[in-house]
């Protein structure tokens, strides 16, 4: 099933009182104003961490001021540059995933619909499933893409997107895939257009853990790679669970973009925020829009090309 907090237009804010879901289609297709756009400006959040009382401190952070300044920033940007969409990657709830947790994401994040930019999102270890959807009213669940999974496809002129599921279990911090769902990004991969494809996972890589260690991260990395290495159109996995803003290349060409959390950074010294990804045929540009605007990354720009 696909999360998706559509765009609200004047129409649809006038029936929102009245209205008791939204039907959304999986593979939702959005397309520049010509076939010619060469870039195309994306949004990124992820680890927000909302709580139902926006009062809620974590870690010396006001959670809910830290998103609702990040939303202030994308509604500036979009003032001079229109957003294809915004992603959420994962941990949009605080701790177990409250229903009332979800609903209080929602009003933070409804300024950005008002300005007319789907957000997009998906699950992470702090989630709760069946809560999500029921703090999310304004969702249907009409539309399985697999059982039991949130899983979107997105489509443009220029990029596909496909968002996975790794949430294991609530307040649990390792994810999983499954074969299910990694068997059906290798039909996915395989089916969609022949253009730049992005992948976005809550959960980190994680290689073999040393006897004694802790998995915290993607349980069954190496099964996703395997399919992932095999799609030549798969050019780069987004991923959020760390709390670092960090972007690495492997060997095989597939870029590594870590997100920094909108919350907290874990260390202190690392940046708080969101990332532009502004994507073309050829690669794609982050920029690094930290909450601390005087932290020294803010404003960098990363370039990574497609191998």
């Amino acid at each position: 099933m696909p999360i998706t907090l559509p765009a609200l237009t004047r129409r649809e804010l006038l029936k929102q009182t009245t209205a008791t879901g939204l039907s959304l289609l999986a593979g939702h297709h959005l397309h520049a104003a010509g076939d010619d756009l060469k870039k195309e400006l994306w949004v990124l959040f992820s680890d927000t961490h909302i709580a139902e009382d926006q009062a809620t401190v974590a870690r010396d952070i006001n959670l809910a001021d830290h998103l609702k300044q990040a939303v202030k920033q994308v509604l500036e940007l979009q003032q001079k540059e229109k957003a294809f969409g915004l992603f959420v990657n994962g941990d949009l709830a605080y701790d177990t995933g409250e229903k009332g947790d979800y609903a209080t994401f929602v009003e933070l994040m409804k300024p950005l619909r008002q300005a007319g930019i789907d957000v997009h999102l998906t699950l992470g270890n702090h989630d709760d499933r069946e809560k999500c959807w029921d703090g999310c009213w304004e969702l249907t669940t009409n539309h399985k893409l697999l059982p039991l999974k949130h899983l979107s496809v997105i489509t443009s002129a220029v990029v596909n997107w496909v968002l996975l599921d790794s949430l294991d279990k609530t307040d649990n911090t390792p994810g999983v895939l499954g074969e299910s769902q990694i068997a059906w990004l290798d039909r996915t991969l395989r089916d969609l257009p022949d253009r730049p494809t992005i992948i976005m996972v809550h959960h980190n890589p994680q290689g073999p853990v040393p006897e004694g260690g802790k998995r915290t991260g993607l349980t069954d990395t190496d099964e996703f790679m395997r399919v992932v290495d095999k799609h030549p159109k798969a050019k780069a996995w987004i991923f959020g669970h760390t709390h670092n803003w960090e972007i690495k290349t492997r060997k095989s060409g597939l870029h590594l973009v870590n997100l920094p959390p909108v919350a907290y950074a874990f260390n202190k010294a690392r940046p708080s925020g969101w990332v532009t990804a502004r994507v073309d045929a050829k690669g794609m540009d982050l920029e690094l829009r930290s909450l601390d605007v005087a932290h020294p990354e803010h404003g960098k720009v990363t370039r990574i090309e497609w191998s």
